[in-house]
This record gives structure tokens, sequence and C-alpha cells, in this order.
């Protein structure tokens, strides 16, 4: 399987044998440029026009949307790091942020022809039309590429990339419009987790400043335990409960937690040297899985209809499950059925969920990062090349029908976001609508990177 640079998407077994290792590529810290908003998304939309609700996804450094009622699907972002959940600002500019990592010539990618975003690893802040803002949120550092001005505090890789160390994976944003997002580290299929990974905020208006929340303790890279120990285990899609506090699924504890946001520092002035003071988050277990029950917690998101939360597991059955306010299983709830370790990666039309969301009407849509394992041996498994599919579940009865796919043959899809043009102003690609791209055409090996060292600047590195 080709390296790809974005998410790192890694399925580390508990107390079993490791996947096959995933990939990934890299970005960082806040960057230079502040933003302003431009006009677009579907407040420049004739309101007759306006959706009802509309679905992004990920894949492959490209965002793409399914626009609801009509069905109508295209690319809100052509492909240019953006791999990880899809968080919108909560203001009227539809804007919108997702972790990135550029992709460099030996990971084989369409991004690898544009200009580096700066620093290597970190969050992109893009505008309501799809294109890059030109201010990316990172944790700063000395590590960067040649010819930048802005450097993040995870080192390169043997191969050039920066994603090896840190991949921001998933994102909120809380009631004061700050930004969360958890960095998944190196947990790249190894086994035991590693405990390297973290949660870090940018605060708002500006989210020029960032702070660790939590993370590694001891040992790894520079101030900060890059690659360390005593961080969190393989976080992963990131929601919001109605009281603030944030839920965090960690495949590496078979767990999911909750972050207490009333011990989150107040600003940047709470946050000295850019990280909390030891033992100031405060977090608990929301939900606690096992070998049974959601054995890798991947995402989860709250459910319109019932007040509870759905969970998603890689593997599992069932492989999303329901429960309430308080993390408790919801008795008698309908649940998506799933693949047990045995037979994780044999059926080619099974499905490994990842991140998912909730339209309004309760229709649920959720990521398959699709596993599948070479020659039937559960040693060597991971995301197949072009076998990511986008799903959709509708409920007839309250009782969950069987997934269908929305879009499929993708590279590394990794989370759904769904936006209502009625509550916000939601992300909108102007002109033409191009369709969505998928599969090897989307993906030549061009290996060449960019043309120069200058830094990627605002639009869309064309």
């Amino acid at each position: 399987m080709r390296r790809r640079a974005g998410v790192l998407l890694c399925l580390s077994l508990l107390g079993g044998p490791a996947l096959g290792a995933c990939s990934s590529g890299s970005s960082n810290p806040s960057s230079s440029t502040t933003t302003t908003a431009v006009v677009g998304g579907t407040d420049a939309l004739a309101a007759s026009k306006r959706p009802a609700y509309l679905v992004y996804w990920d894949q492959n450094e490209e965002v793409d949307f399914l626009s609801m009622p009509s069905g109508t699907q295209g690319i809100l972002m052509p492909p240019w790091d953006l791999n990880g959940q899809m968080c919108l600002v909560p203001d009227r500019t539809g804007r919108f942020v997702g972790g990135y990592d550029p992709t460099v010539p030996s990971q084989d990618n369409p991004g690898s022809i544009l200009p580096y975003k700066q620093p290597p690893v970190g969050e992109e802040l893009n505008r309501a039309d799809g294109s890059f803002s030109g201010q990316t949120l990172s944790v700063p550092g000395p590590y960067k590429f040649p010819g930048e001005t802005v450097g993040g505090d995870s080192p390169q890789a043997a191969d050039g990339s920066f994603n090896s160390n840190s991949t921001y994976t998933g994102c909120v944003f809380d009631h004061q419009g700050n930004l969360l997002a958890d960095d998944l580290g190196t947990a790249q299929g190894s086994f035991p987790v590693p405990t390297d990974g973290r949660l870090v905020e940018w605060f708002a208006p500006n989210y020029t400043k960032s702070c660790i929340l939590t993370g590694p303790t001891a040992g790894g890279t520079g101030a900060n335990h890059v690659d360390g120990t005593g961080g969190l285990a393989q976080p992963g899609m990131l929601t919001l409960d109605d009281n603030g506090d944030v839920l965090l699924p960690q495949a590496g504890s078979q767990s999911v937690l909750r972050f207490d946001h009333g011990s989150f520092p107040s600003g940047p002035a709470a946050c000295p040297g850019g990280a909390a003071p030891a033992g100031s988050v405060k977090s608990s277990v929301f939900f606690q899985g096992s070998a049974s029950t959601l054995p890798f917690p991947a995402g989860i998101a709250k459910d319109p209809t019932c007040g509870c939360f759905a969970i998603s597991s890689f593997f599992g059955d069932p492989s999303i499950e329901w429960v309430d306010a308080t993390g408790r299983p919801v008795p008698g709830h309908t649940s998506v059925p799933g693949e047990t370790l045995d037979q994780l990666g044999q059926d080619p039309n099974g499905f490994n969920p990842f991140g998912l969301a909730f339209a309004p009407d309760g229709t649920l849509f959720f990521i398959d990062i699709h596993i599948t394992c070479q020659n039937n041996v559960l040693t060597n498994c991971g995301p197949g090349d072009y076998q990511g599919r986008t799903m959709e579940v509708t409920f007839t009865g309250g009782k969950a029908n069987l997934p269908t796919v929305v879009h499929g043959g993708f590279d590394f899809p990794t989370s759904v976001t769904v936006c209502v043009p009625a509550r916000q102003n939601c992300p909108y690609p102007t002109g033409p609508i191009a369709p969505v791209n998928s599969g090897p055409a989307e993906n030549p090996l061009h290996g060449q990177g960019p043309p120069n060292g200058t830094p990627a600047a605002a639009g869309f590195g064309r």
C-alpha cells in the first residue's frame, strides 16, 4: 500500500497482533496570516436553492460534499493536504478547519505538486468557498521545510515527511469558539498502542495561540515530549457535550474520555509556556468498551433524535452503538452491525466505521475506512487502496437499515461533518460544481514535489 499524506489511520489491536502500517502526511503551527472571510458558502446562494443540509467528508486530501435533499455531490476543496475531521468555525463566515500535512514526493499524492503549508503539521483554516485562508494553527517549534519561516514541534522523518510523529485527527469548537484538536502521535499500527497522543487548544477569535491540554510527559523530542510517553493512546474524532465537555474516543484504552471544560485554561495567559499546568485539565471515563463491546472506539456523535450518542469502532459487532448521556448503552436501541476480530478484512462488502455525523432528521453518515488483510492474514491488515467509502444509515420504525454507499473508491477517508444552512453559513463552492474524484485516476504518481520552497499562500495552491 502506498504511503499517503493525511491523517494517520492506525490500527493496533488491543491484546492482539499489530495491524499493518497506516499512512499519512503532515503540517503544523499557527501561521502568519490572519484571514478575512470571503463572501461565499450557502449564504451566497439564493434562499430557494439552499439545501436542507450538507454532508462533507475528506478523502485523499480532497474535501467533498453531498447536498440534501437534491443528492448533488461535488468537490468543495480539491486535493491539497487536508486529511482529518472537518470542523466548522462557529460564526457566519462559513470557514472551516481540518488537520493537514503536506505531501512530500515519496508519498505519491496529488498534493505533492502544490506548495507546502507551514509549519508541516497542524490545522488549516479554510474559507467558505473551500480555498485555503493562508492561516494555519499549530504548536510552535523549530521543525520546518526549507524556505519556510514558521516551524512546528514535530521533527522530520527520514523520508522527508513530517507525519511520523504528529498528525491532527479529530477537532471540535467549544462554546467560547475555541478550537480543540487531537494529535494522533505515532499510533501507526504498533502494539502496544503508544501513549504519545495529545489534545491541543487554540483560542478564539484569532487562533494564533496554542495550549497543550494533555500529552506526553516524558521522553520524546523537545519540550513537548513529541513521541514520548504518558499522553493519549490513539485519540479519534471529537464531539462536544451539551454542557461544553469534550468527548474523545481513545482506541488504545477501549474508551471514550470526557474532558471537563471547566478545567480548561481561560486564555493564553492561563497556559504558561504553551502547556496547561500539570494536572490542571481534568478528564474521566465517559464510556468503557471491552474486547466484545466497541473494542476500538474511533468516533462519537450526538444523535438529535434521542439526545444520546453514537460511538463507532473500527471492528466489533456491533460497530456502531448508542449510549445515553451517562455513557451507558441505551436499552433496546438499534445498532449497526460490524465485523468481529475473526472476520476483520474478510468480507469485501464489509465496513469499518471511523468518523460519523447525524443529519437533523436522524440520518446517520459514517466513513468506512475499509480494512483489508493481505492473504486473509490478520497480522497484515490496513485500509485498502481506493476502497474507503462514505456510508448512509436510515431508520425505519426506529430500526437501523443496512448502510448504503453514498460514494466510494477513496484512499484514507476519515470523517464526516453535517452543516445546516438554516442555522449557519455552510461551506459551498463557487462556480460550476466539479464531480467527486476518486480512485487511481485521481492519484497519478507525481513524486516531484512543489516547484520551489515558497510557503503556501491563500487560494487553491495553483
